[in-house]
């Protein structure tokens, strides 16, 4: 007995919107999988971030995460104006900050940097949030921070809950923050 076969052709358009869906579905399932309190690499979980010198790159200051987030958590994000990859993610933090409904806040490290620097680079890729200078490097020593950009998410005390190297998209950190406020 033999069955009939019938061959489907998909246009352009609908394999990448496949492609594209597929894509979201593993990086939902991704945000959401795993136990609350594990790391597959570092240890870095649970670890408390403090804030040993606020200077802000602006010339202000900041004393603790807490003055920002109140009880909400935290996106900490290491970047540097000289580092690709962290101005492609700046424009994906900043529609994630504009969201009224973000489950986080977002602050920034300025990492291995000038201020200056920082300060130009963040007026012109949106990035409105605080930023910490970190000069001396003591706020990345305590990650260890190897390579920017790194971004952590931390509860509101300043302790580390999930940590990623690569922001894919504004989506992703919406999930990924739902999924850990759940947790």
């Amino acid at each position: 007995m033999t069955f009939p076969v019938r061959t489907v052709h998909h246009s352009r358009a609908q394999r990448g919107a496949l492609t594209l869906l597929l894509a979201l579905v593993l990086t939902l399932c991704a945000a959401c999988s795993g136990e609350p309190g594990t790391s597959t690499s570092d240890g870095l979980i649970g670890r408390k971030i403090g804030i040993p010198n606020g200077t802000l790159i602006d010339g202000g200051t900041l004393a603790s995460f807490g003055e920002v987030a109140g009880e909400r958590r935290i996106l900490l994000n290491f970047w540097a104006s000289w580092c690709v990859p962290c101005r492609e993610e700046i424009p994906l933090l900043a529609a994630y900050a504009a969201e009224p409904t973000s489950g986080a806040v977002v602050i920034g490290v300025l990492y291995r940097d000038e201020a200056a620097l920082g300060q130009t680079a963040a007026a012109t890729l949106g990035a409105t949030w605080p930023t910490l200078a970190d000069a001396d490097g003591a706020i990345a020593a305590q990650v260890p921070v190897n390579a920017a950009p790194l971004t952590l998410l931390l509860n509101s005390e300043g302790r580390s809950e999930e940590h990623t190297s690569e922001l894919q998209s504004h989506v992703r950190i919406s999930y990924a923050v739902f999924c850990l406020k759940k947790k």
